[in-house]
C-alpha cells in the first residue's frame, strides 16, 4: 500500500515536471527571454558591473491575489523610474523588503537583461529571487533531459516496429 502511494506520487512529481518544464522552456523561447534567469545571476554575482542604480516612485502598491481569490501571495508594486522616466510593475512578497519611505525606492537594473530589482532589500528578498532564478533553469535543463529521453524511446519503438514489420512478411 505504502509502496504503490510512493510510486504514484513520484509519477505525479515528473507528470509535473515535464508540464512546467514545457511551459517554462517553451514560454521563455517565444518571448525570447531564455536566458534571463543566467544573466540575471550574472548581474547579482557582479552589481558593480552589471547593474545600475536607479530609484522607483511609486505611484501603487496593490495585493495582487493572481487567481482573484485575494490570497495575498505577493504585492504589485507600480511607479515610475527617475532613470529613464519608465512605468514599471514590481511583483515582491512581502512590504517588509519596501523601505519605510513608500514614495521612493532604490532599485538595481540589470544591464543584461532590464529586470528591475530591489537595492538595500534584506538578503531573503534575494535569497528568494536566486531560488526562482535556479528552479527555473533546473526546468528549463530538464526539458531536453525529458525531451531526449522521449525521443530515444521513440526511435527505439519506431525501429522495433519496422524490423518486426520486416519479420513477419
Amino acid at each position: 500500500m505504502i509502496k504503490r502511494a510512493g510510486i504514484a506520487f513520484l509519477a505525479f512529481l515528473i507528470v509535473c515536471n515535464v508540464i512546467i518544464s514545457t511551459v517554462i522552456t517553451i514560454g521563455s523561447l517565444i518571448t525570447d527571454s531564455y536566458l534571463n534567469e543566467y544573466e540575471n545571476l550574472k548581474s547579482f554575482r557582479n552589481k558593480n558591473k552589471y547593474t545600475v542604480n536607479d530609484v522607483l516612485l511609486i505611484k501603487q502598491i496593490s495585493e495582487d491575489a493572481g487567481t482573484g481569490e485575494g490570497t495575498g501571495l505577493s504585492y504589485l508594486v507600480k511607479g515610475i523610474t527617475l532613470g529613464n522616466q519608465s512605468e514599471i510593475e514590481l511583483r515582491i512578497t512581502k512590504l517588509e523588503y519596501l523601505k519605510e519611505n513608500f514614495d521612493k525606492q532604490p532599485l538595481y537594473k540589470s544591464k543584461l537583461t532590464g529586470n528591475f530589482f530591489l537595492r538595500d532589500a534584506p538578503i531573503e528578498y534575494y535569497n528568494s529571487q536566486t531560488r526562482s532564478w535556479y528552479l527555473a533553469i533546473y526546468f528549463k535543463v530538464s526539458f531536453y533531459v525529458i525531451f531526449g529521453l522521449v525521443l530515444y524511446k521513440g526511435i527505439s519503438y519506431a525501429r522495433e516496429r519496422w524490423f518486426y514489420a520486416k519479420i513477419t512478411r
